[in-house]
């Protein structure tokens, strides 16, 4: 066992009993005004936290910002594709299946490159070019901003500057949303965009402005163009918090049918594609845009059967919901999840579930009972309200877990929802046993200091199979040396869709690769060359022979000691890969 194996046991423990124990005191505290008096008088001033909030994001940049080219070393496939298909469309109009300006980039022919992070990127690739720091400043400056939105939507909730900061300070340091920060994923810019849609939400909330209900529902819209699970939850979500407001008098009619067609006018050019692709719709391919179908579908892959295996895959969802909301999940990749400290700590659960009760019983709270003479004031209304935002979010947020068979990237929506019933959670242990709180910042301290050590020190050990370090670099020098003319053979020694990283590295020409791919399997769900162009991603058995003398290889470095010394090849080494190639006479 590790060091922070033991610390998780004794944190846990630590967060469990001081939970309880601030119930326990809540049961003897003074009065509510009295209580709401005391607190006031202990909080910041705006100058003081702006300064805090300040060096939070510092915090936060230096956490993203860091290595971020090197750590992770190498690209993952999906990251490769995303910053390829980006790439194709700035520099050629189309995307690598040929499409022009894809309403959806279908990518892999199934999917699994979400439309908003593949056209941020097209235009970032416009302004600055390609590379691997340059496509993950997308992800790490989202992530910063995420960090700022989250404190704006505390702020608003709780009214308070100190909760509001610890809040953000938590999303600074989160092992999750550092891991997802730093590396390209589609889901990775989702806690940004659903963030500013529950902001928005919450400041139509305050205001009762139609405009601002408006806006949130357009950016409610673009989460739908962020990843996959956008399309479960968001809707879920939305019609729960809805029914919610206009119950309380919070939305009104007219407010909520404007907020609609706001949202189906943004929603609407994927509800076209998504009607292509399971109503029946023909392609709308033309020179300027693109409605075209998946080639193959993902239902079976993503979403339960409905047969008799239905209920014990049920079970199995539940279960795997509650080990990632608690303790985290070992065999989760590790390109999410670093072992030991889970996704939010291992050790934050019972103050999370602390939390989730309190938001569950403030829900009910906001319930009128003028019949008893008890009228809740229109003002306590609005703050029950925002704290249902997040009841509802979690509630379809589990809905999808339980429906779907869920990892972390697909369950991305659920974590910021988690992380504000922890600051709920705090808070009340804030209120009622201040020491207690403050020894819950110690030890998320000292977890902070054990987590980034372990990622900047051991993380690229631990995901040299997931990122592939060296080989993007030594596609690239390949392709330098062959050019158009001489073969490249490839291994597939330790590596994922070897192709794709080929594609994002050399800079491909997309009209090229669509015109000369051959893949593995055309009707795959995912489809995977195993040529195009030069390039083949299969080494001859007889790689080392006078045969593929002016060929150009690319070996793994089990496979480079066949190379005979004597031979005349040069080979350049890109750690785990080289290139063999002869100089031409």
């Amino acid at each position: 066992m590790r060091i922070i194996d033991y610390y998780n046991y004794i944190a846990t423990a630590a967060c469990a009993v001081i939970g309880a124990a601030a119930v326990i005191i809540y049961k003897k505290e003074k009065s509510a005004s009295e209580a709401k008096e005391e607190k006031e008088a202990k909080e910041l001033s705006a100058k003081a936290a702006y300064i805090a909030l300040t060096v939070i994001l510092l915090l936060a940049a230096a956490l993203r910002f860091i290595g971020l080219g090197s750590i992770p070393a190498g690209l993952q496939q999906d990251e490769a594709s995303l910053g390829y298909d980006a790439f194709a469309i700035a520099k050629y109009g189309v995307d690598r299946n040929g499409f022009a300006y894809p309403i959806y980039p279908i990518t892999w022919g199934c999917g699994g490159g979400s439309p908003l992070m593949i056209y941020i990127n097209v235009l970032t690739i416009k302004l600055f070019g390609t590379g691997v720091v340059k496509m993950r400043l997308l992800p790490a400056v989202l992530g910063i901003a995420t960090v700022g939105v989250f404190y704006l939507i505390l702020k608003e909730i709780f009214g308070s500057y100190k909760k509001a900061l610890f809040g953000a300070a938590f999303l600074a340091i989160c092992p999750w949303h550092i891991i997802l920060s730093r590396w390209s994923l589609d889901s990775n810019i989702m806690p940004f965009t659903l963030g500013l849609s529950v902001y928005l939400f919450i400041l139509g909330i305050k205001t009762e402005k139609t405009l601002i209900y408006c806006l949130s529902a357009a950016s409610y819209a673009l989460c739908m163009y962020s990843y996959g699970s956008a399309t479960i939850v968001v809707p879920i979500h939305l019609l729960l918090i809805s029914i919610y407001c206009l119950k309380k008098k919070i939305l009104g009619i007219k407010q909520l049918i404007a907020a609609v067609i706001t949202f189906v006018v943004v929603f609407a050019p994927l509800l076209v594609f998504y009607a292509v692709n399971y109503l029946g719709l023909p392609e709308i391919v033309t020179d300027s845009f693109s409605f075209n179908k998946f080639t193959a579908s993902r239902q079976e892959e993503v979403f339960l059967s409905l047969d008799a295996s239905l209920p014990a895959a049920l079970l199995a969802n539940l279960k795997q919901l509650l080990i990632t909301m608690t303790i985290g999940d070992n065999d989760e990749m590790k390109c999410h999840f670093i072992p030991g400290f889970a996704t939010l700590f291992e050790f934050t659960f019972p103050i999370t579930f602390l939390g989730i009760f309190l938001g569950k019983k403030a829900f009910s709270k906001g319930k009128d009972n003028a019949e008893e003479g008890n009228p809740v004031p229109f003002t306590e209304k609005k703050r029950y309200a925002m704290d249902a935002v997040f009841v509802t979010l979690l509630i379809s947020c589990v809905a999808l877990a339980i429906g779907i068979r869920a990892d972390v990237s697909r369950m991305v929506m659920i974590f910021l929802p988690l992380i504000y019933f922890m600051v709920k959670g705090i808070s009340f242990i804030w209120d009622r046993y201040c020491v207690g709180a403050y020894v819950v910042m110690g030890v998320l301290v000292i977890a902070t200091g054990l987590f980034v050590k372990d990622y900047f020190l051991e993380f690229n050990d631990m995901t040299s199979g997931i990122f592939m370090p060296g080989y993007g670099e030594a596609a690239k020098r390949a392709y330098e040396i062959a050019g158009d003319e001489k073969q490249i053979y490839s291994t597939y020694e330790d590596l994922s869709a070897p192709f794709m990283l080929a594609l994002y590295y050399t800079d491909y020409d997309p009209v090229k690769f669509a015109d000369t791919v051959v893949y593995k399997d055309e009707a795959a769900e995912f489809r995977i060359a195993e040529s195009f162009g030069n390039f083949s991603f299969e080494l001859p058995e007889d790689y080392a022979s006078a045969e593929y003398r002016d060929a150009v290889l690319i070996l793994g470095s089990s496979e480079i000691g066949n190379i005979d010394s004597d031979s005349g090849c040069t080979i350049e080494n890109f750690g785990k890969y080289s290139v063999v190639y002869r100089d031409s006479e």
